[in-house]
């Protein structure tokens, strides 16, 4: 869905939970979905991708996660203790 206009939220979680939302609702109709989300500077937050289930039994596959996060554990990590 190129053609999507970009969703402004209070929180990022808000936005992160959303975005799975619809990530899901489209993978279980048979799309793959990457998302990106970016924080309101533009920096790339996070980096999600849902694929669709393989069977009916099964439901989509959602992976990735924030980028923050990671950055956040690397700079904690850099930290002498």
């Amino acid at each position: 869905m190129e053609d999507t206009e970009p969703q402004l939220f209070a929180r990022g979680r808000e936005a992160e939970n959303a975005a799975k939302g619809i990530a899901e609702r489209l993978a279980a109709a048979g799309d793959q979905v990457e998302l990106h989300l970016s924080l309101r500077n533009g920096q790339l937050a996070g980096r999600f991708v849902c694929l669709p289930p393989i069977s009916d039994d099964d439901s989509p596959l959602l992976v990735g996660g924030s980028l923050l996060a990671r950055a956040s554990l690397k700079r904690s990590a850099d930290v002498p203790a």
